[in-house]
């Protein structure tokens, strides 16, 4: 206890508990001001003790009566009010799903899953409160069943007639909602907007809303209320690790809105609740925002990998079954007039990139793509930074193009179907974008629902599940498609080393019986020559590919075929052939030299195709131009450790008779100047250091272990969180002594330690800080300054702490109680009297913050 509050034996006789304005108390005691218009009295308090029993009188013969001790309880306007940072930890939690699925669908199904649920529970919580009796469970629970699947039926599951009925509704939604976890883990996010996918953040939100509403409502515990929320935003952490963008905002909103929920439910806010918010919601958004900038920079947590079930998940890949495009380019330059696609971009000479063939096997390059179904989003290839990028945009609709592979500029980052064509399955319906796995639920007349799927290690793109060659079910597809091409530096491509492995590099070297094939040793001899006098892989790739345009001519009638007897009857014999010959010969050719190659094919951006009036398109580039049979290409590409995929072009733009050297067909303006630069600069005598001293395989500085802040922000930072340590400890130390002293078991204790409460808030408003008061002098004092029927019972409970303190007195639980009750009437009083701004400073004064720790010391 504090020297003002320790009472003596000996106490003043007469006090006026009601005397008016003037010096008529004690002498140090100023006049009295007016005071502010009082709360209803508390309860009486009775010093009472278990040797007289509760509502003895006490030794001077006075006689006050004990009030009957009643639990807490939280008022139903107060519970009510604490739906709204329910319904904001809700939101925060559903939010979380936007990794996962794009906004659009997803915000619709957030607004139903946490508003109706909390409209159902809140309404029969009042409705059965009403009648003075306590509210059942059961019926809630029932019935958010039934309007879960009323509202399931109507969102997502409705059908073509738009009605309830169905025979197997209820089984359709039961299937998807158990299967709908796989389907997510095992789809590159953002995934479908279908009602297989969203069926179960629906679901998840509206259990959540549900139970997170009813304890709300029916519990006293002022943090319980978000557990059920933040189990909901488990779910979208635990499926979203890939996805895009990022969930630290939602958990810090998360943090504010539980915050929010336990100051208005606390015990604390019976002491008025623009208090308790002004005092604490500060506190709680700078905790809130020096959780999130320094949070995910703390050691160990900036360089650990999240916890990814994909990995334990295997995706039901498809492994495409339709025709090789590399077999399909001599047809295609055949009939240079077949109309295949049309196509809008942004960068007029940048090729398009149809599929990507990594397998060779002596006979065919095939394709070793493991398609994924997505929602539109495709992954970067991870490990790779060419360097700069260029954003390009693209719109293409399909024509003649048969096969399940959609054309695009380089590795594309984003897809959107824009319309599914005249010979589609037919499942669109309006407002919904269904050409994003199927989406659209069941097909049309036999059709079969569309998929768009990617494959994660080229980024090539395919629709559906293929079909033979030739077919033209993607007639009239139009889509758009984001690119973010890269633009190579000179210096980085240079240098560049390959990476390990055999992976991009075997080769068929022996046949059936196991002698070695003659084929191999011609391809590894023209490749020593061709790449003579060469140190670095990059110069060894460029070498080849101008080796191979110097001796050889472009022949659109040449016989097809890229096995190892064509490819050699190429090299040695015939010297002419398609794009076909000369990117195949550069992959094999290059891999004999230890160079991980594949085959990409598509269609060259600067060939002869016509140019249709459009309109202004946002490339503004010439309008739409068609791509035909004539424009077929394909190229090697050669892989890079940390730049990736780097195409080379070895066919000649045009046809040449004597051998000269001619200008390669597909290359970008950009990329030719590239490799001029690298041509014309002389080889140093020293080649740069590309391993160790700080640099990491592409020659650039190598970041520290773990990245994270710089060192001269510490300091800062260090001060700033001393001061903000200290200022949570002012606003914790008062409410841990306060708590101490109220809970204490021995109800002396407590009676003493709401007499001491009191007095604290008494110095507040003048009391001064001293040990030479008795408990009636303080009372005398609390009674002038505070007036009203606050005050009133101050002269009996300082007789009672005299007789606590003095005269071995016990009083009972119930007297305990009453003094505490007193004990808030008054700092009620004492919050409305004092302003705001001298409360903030005294306690953020060191002498206040000593005075309780002694007090937490001295429990």
């Amino acid at each position: 206890m504090s020297p003002a509050s320790t009472p003596r034996a000996t106490a003043l006789p007469g006090v006026r508990p009601t005397g008016g304005a003037g010096h008529d108390g004690p002498s140090w005691a100023p006049p009295r001001p007016t005071a502010p218009e009082a709360s209803p009295p508390p309860a009486p308090l009775s010093p009472g003790d278990g040797a007289g029993g509760p509502g003895e009188g006490g030794r001077d013969g006075s006689r006050v009566t004990t009030a009957p001790d009643a639990p807490r309880q939280l008022s139903r306007g107060r519970r009510l009010w604490s739906l709204l940072p329910v319904a904001g930890l809700l939101a925060s939690a559903g939010l979380g799903f936007h990794r996962v699925f794009r906004p659009g669908p997803l915000l619709p199904v957030l607004a139903v899953a946490v508003l109706v649920p909390m409209a159902v529970a809140a309404g029969l919580f009042l409705a059965q409160s009403r009648k003075g009796r306590p509210a059942p469970l059961w019926p809630s629970l029932v019935l958010g069943a039934v309007v879960w699947l009323v509202a399931v039926r109507v969102t997502l599951f409705r059908d073509a007639a738009g009605g309830l009925a169905s025979g197997g509704a209820v089984t359709d939604i039961w299937s998807a909602l158990l299967d709908s976890p796989h389907a997510i883990l095992t789809t590159i996010l953002p995934a479908p907007s279908g009602p297989d996918f969203l069926v179960l953040p629906h679901a998840v939100v509206w259990l959540a809303a549900l139970a997170a509403t009813e304890l709300a409502l029916r519990t006293r515990s002022p943090l319980l209320p978000a557990l059920p929320c933040v189990l909901a935003f488990g779910f979208p952490l635990v499926l979203g690790v890939t996805g895009p963008g990022s969930n630290t905002l939602l958990a810090v909103g998360l943090v504010v809105c539980a915050a929010l929920l336990v100051l208005l439910r606390s015990r604390a806010s019976r002491r008025g609740t623009v208090r308790v918010l002004g005092t604490g919601l500060p506190l709680v958004a700078v905790l809130a925002l020096a959780a999130a900038l320094l949070g995910p920079r703390l050691p160990g947590l900036s360089t650990r990998e999240p916890l990814d079930l994909r990995q334990d998940v295997r995706p039901p890949t498809v492994h495409p079954q339709s025709t090789s495009p590399l077999d399909q380019v001599a047809a295609w330059l055949q009939q240079p007039q077949t109309r295949l696609f049309t196509a809008r971009s942004t960068a007029a000479d940048r090729n398009w990139r149809l599929a990507v063939l990594d397998r060779y096997d002596g006979v065919k390059w095939t394709s070793g793509a493991e398609l994924e179904r997505s929602g539109g989003r495709v992954p970067p290839q991870p490990g790779t930074d060419p360097g700069r990028h260029r954003r390009v945009e693209q719109r293409v609709t399909i024509q003649n193009l048969p096969g399940i592979w959609l054309p695009a500029v380089d590795r594309p980052s984003s897809v959107k179907i824009t319309d599914e064509g005249a010979e589609g399955d037919g499942n669109r319906s309006g407002g919904q974008d269904d050409g994003f796995g199927g989406d659209g639920g069941d097909g049309g007349d036999g059709g079969e629902t569309r998929q768009l799927a990617v494959d994660p290690a080229s980024g090539v793109l395919a629709l559906g599940k293929g079909g033979a060659t030739g077919d033209r079910s993607h007639r009239g597809l139009s889509y758009t498609a984001v690119s973010q091409a890269p633009v190579y530096d000179a210096e980085r491509l240079r240098y560049a080393a390959v990476p390990d492995g055999s992976a991009y590099t075997s080769l068929p070297r022996t046949d059936a019986v196991g002698k070695p094939i003659k084929a191999v040793e011609t391809f590894s001899k023209l490749a020593a020559t061709a790449t003579a006098g060469s140190s670095y892989p990059y110069e060894q790739a460029h070498k080849l590919a101008g080796w191979l345009r110097e001796h050889y001519r472009f022949d659109p009638r040449s016989v097809p075929g890229h096995g190892y007897r064509n490819l050699e009857f190429f090299l040695t014999t015939g010297k002419h052939g398609t794009s076909e010959q000369f990117a195949a010969s550069f992959a094999v050719m290059a891999r004999t030299l230890g160079l991980p190659t594949r085959v990409a094919v598509g269609f060259r951006a600067d060939g002869d195709g016509d140019k249709e009036a459009a309109g202004r398109g946002s490339g503004g580039d010439g309008g739409t131009r068609q791509l035909t049979g004539r424009d077929a290409l394909a190229w090697p590409e050669v892989r890079f450790k940390g730049i990736g995929w780097v195409p080379f072009y070895p066919t000649p733009g045009q046809t040449s008779q004597d051998g000269s050297s001619v200008p390669p067909a597909g290359q970008p303006e950009e990329r030719e100047k590239a490799d001029r630069d690298i041509a014309e600069q002389p080889r140093p005598s020293v080649p740069p250091q590309q391993q160790g001293g700080g640099k990491d395989g592409d020659g650039r500085a190598a970041p520290a272990d773990g990245g994270g802040l710089p060192a001269w922000v510490f300091a800062p930072l260090a001060v700033a969180l001393v001061l903000l340590a200290y200022c949570g400890y002012a606003v914790w130390a008062p409410y841990r002594t306060r708590t101490r002293r109220r809970s204490a078991r021995d109800p002396g204790r407590r009676v003493l330690g709401a007499w001491q409460q009191i007095v604290d808030r008494l110095t507040e408003i003048g009391l001064p800080a001293t040990a030479a008061h008795t408990a009636t002098e303080v009372a005398a004092f609390g009674v002038e300054r505070v007036g009203g029927s606050a005050s009133e019972q101050l002269p009996a409970l300082a007789r009672l702490v005299n007789e606590v303190g003095y005269g071995g007195r016990t009083p009972d639980e119930g007297t305990a109680d009453a003094a505490w009750r007193h004990c808030d009437a008054i700092e009620e009083v004492v919050a409305r009297t004092v302003p705001r701004r001298e409360r903030v400073k005294r306690a953020l004064r060191p002498r206040t913050l000593i005075r309780h720790s002694r007090s937490g010391a001295h429990r």
